[in-house]
């Protein structure tokens, strides 16, 4: 059997482990809270805004047009949207453009969702650039 001493040294390794076990939640909630703030950094320009309970119907913001809850859509500025039950997601649909020489200028084409990046002064001449996804 167990003597006295031993019990002890068990409850005390246990509430060791169950304290060591606790820090490391409380770390991993940290580092995960922290990557959550970072996703939009690296996943584009988001919005999520909360909708009513009970609520049918999600407004664009943009094009002030109303939408189901299960539908999703783009509008005329070429942000993507979804409609659920509690909420709305709106995610932007095209790079912000950077990098381009001076002589040249971004055209975004709303109705397609591109863009090119052409020379001011030959349009049929397109330039470099760098694309960072909004």
């Amino acid at each position: 059997m167990h003597d006295q001493n031993q019990i002890q040294r068990i409850a005390e390794l246990q509430v060791t482990v169950t304290s060591d076990t606790i820090m490391m939640l409380k770390r991993s909630a940290v580092l995960v809270l922290g990557l959550c703030a970072l996703f939009p950094l690296f996943c584009g320009a988001c919005f999520i805004s909360r909708l009513k309970k009970g609520a049918t119907h999600c407004q664009d913001e943009t094009d002030k047009t109303w939408h189901a809850v299960g539908s999703s859509w783009r509008n005329s500025q070429c942000v993507e949207c979804s409609c659920e039950s509690n909420l709305m997601t709106c995610c932007e649909g095209l790079a912000t453009v950077t990098g381009y020489p001076d002589n040249c200028v971004v055209e975004y084409d709303y109705t397609k969702c591109t863009f090119e990046v052409i020379n001011k002064n030959n349009p049929s001449e397109h330039c470099d650039y760098e694309a960072i996804l909004k």
